[in-house]
């Protein structure tokens, strides 16, 4: 699913409006009724709300929706707030529709806005939507620290379409300047700020509604808008495999027919890193693995993983550089690593013995990376690398933001032509020309060893001939399946990285 702009989804609207011939206050009422359905379906229960409604089309959407509950019996208080000096039609029919009905919405400004503090048991929050830019007056910022408080103790927050006062392509003046609601119930498609570390944890969930329902028409205009951002999702899934052209297991086949994985990594107490790493690389469908770690490393391996040959280098804690005798079908390095002299020479050298054999490159083979920044530009094109936040900060430097943070990772992806997994609570996958956005995954994959897990994962993806985009991104929604199909049966808690790999 693409993620648009909010420019292109007024031109989305705009498109409806003039090809299907859907006139605004019909796309107005169509999101009223979703909204409702949503709130039948999920708060049936919830009696009493409170409707907070700006002047544009975003407030029009909440006094719809207000209109609606009321006429199925529910207890509504509407806020109308004054900001901004226009006002749309559909607004202005939907107040007077209310009025009809004889409701009178409390008009709310700097001078009694703290009065405003009896929210009822549900909050809709439909004051603005994706038009917003700029900072919020003082007295509504406070209104808005008030609602947030209440949300963390007492009332349920519902936004529409988007949290009010979080920008939709920028980053907000203040991080927490904007509504935290419980869910967000968004228009078309999710916004970029749902999924970035600085925005998204002020946000419970988010449910997209599809208004124009152009899919339902036959129409893929959406879908042919061009964007930089695209959620994974279990089509995009589906489309790789197939894409691949990579077929089951067939009867006759022997084990070299998947693939022969290199995994090098390993140094003193680190050597269950390798482990994990391994088995991950076996069970996700390699043929066969070889593993060259430091000699102290020998007996742990052999008896762990004994479906694994292990090569030995000749230091004993670190490793060092060794004669790999074979052609690897790709190589995972730098788990459980360590930066040692010897092991940066190490990595110089498999990037010279194999420029164009697929890479996957982890922990602290990253780490050397940004302290010998002469080793990126032997980096092999192609390569996945797999950084945390703090090692892609040693990897292009910090960042005012998170969309600073982004395009400074675009533009390292591209420079070198590798593929980067910046992995977080949602992990952003770009090649230099876009980002895909993963949506699978729980805090449970919170835990040591679970990147050397999909450092393995991506290995035997690679492995077996997945290209490098493609490998990342399927694997990285693999991994974060996997977390939560195995948190679902034990606990979040209780997950460790083996489990990723066992279970």
């Amino acid at each position: 699913m693409n993620l648009l702009t909010s420019q292109q989804l007024k031109q989305l609207d705009a498109y409806t409006i003039r090809t299907h011939k859907v006139s605004p206050w019909c796309l107005m009422e169509r999101a009223a009724d979703l909204l409702f359905q949503w709130i039948q379906q999920h708060l049936s229960d919830r009696n009493s709300f409170t409707i907070l409604a700006g002047k544009g089309n975003n407030g029009g959407d909440g006094l719809a929706l207000a209109r609606k509950l009321i006429q199925a019996g529910k207890q509504v208080t509407v806020y109308i707030l004054q900001v901004g000096s226009h006002s749309s039609d559909e607004y202005r029919q939907n107040e007077s529709l209310l009025h009809a009905m004889g409701v009178q919405p409390i008009a709310v400004d700097e001078h009694n806005y703290s009065k405003v503090v009896n929210f009822e048991e549900v909050v809709i929050d439909a004051v603005f939507g994706i038009g917003f830019k700029g900072d919020l007056p003082e007295w509504l910022q406070a209104l808005f620290d008030w609602l947030n408080l209440e949300a963390a103790f007492r009332v349920y927050v519902l936004s529409v379409d988007m949290p009010s006062g979080l920008p939709t392509d920028m980053p907000p003046a203040d991080a927490h300047a904007f509504v935290h609601p419980h869910m967000v119930l968004t228009f078309q498609c999710p916004k970029l700020p749902f999924f970035l570390p600085s925005t998204g944890k002020f946000i419970g969930k988010y449910e997209v509604l599809e208004v124009c329902a152009l899919a339902e028409r036959g129409d893929n205009y959406a879908d042919e808008l061009f964007s930089e951002y695209h959620c994974v999702d279990a089509a995009m899934i589906a489309e790789i495999r197939q894409s691949q052209h990579l077929e089951p297991r067939r009867r006759f086949s022997h084990k070299g027919t998947y693939g022969h994985a290199l995994l090098v990594g390993g140094s003193y107490g680190k050597m269950g890193a390798v482990v994990l790493s391994g088995t991950a690389v076996l069970r996700n469908g390699a043929g066969l693995l070889t593993v060259a770690i430091p000699a102290c490393g020998y007996t742990v391996l052999q008896t762990a993983l004994p479906e694994a040959m292990v090569l030995t280098s000749d230091t004993d804690k670190h490793f060092s550089s060794i004669p790999i005798l074979f052609t690897p079908s790709a190589i995972g390095v730098g788990v459980g690593w360590g930066t040692h002299p010897d092991t940066a020479a190490a990595l110089a050298d498999l990037f010279a013995q194999y420029p164009d054999t697929p890479f996957v490159i982890d922990a602290d083979a990253l780490n050397l990376l940004a302290q010998q920044p002469e080793l990126c530009q032997a980096l092999p094109q192609g390569a996945i690398l797999t950084p945390h936040p703090k090692e892609l900060e040693r990897l292009i430097g910090k960042w005012t933001d998170d969309y600073d943070k982004l395009a400074k990772a675009k533009a390292f992806a591209e420079k070198h032509r590798v593929v980067l997994v910046l992995k977080d609570a949602y992990t952003m996958i770009t090649d230099g020309d876009a980002f895909w956005i993963n949506t699978t995954g729980c805090p449970a994959l919170a835990t040591a060893g679970s990147g050397d897990v999909l450092t393995g994962m991506l290995t035997a993806l690679r492995t077996r001939g997945y290209g490098a985009l493609q490998a990342a991104i399927l694997g990285v929604y693999l991994h974060g399946q996997k977390g939560e199909q195995v948190a679902s049966r034990i606990g979040e808690e209780a997950l460790i990285a083996r489990d990723l790999v066992t279970f």
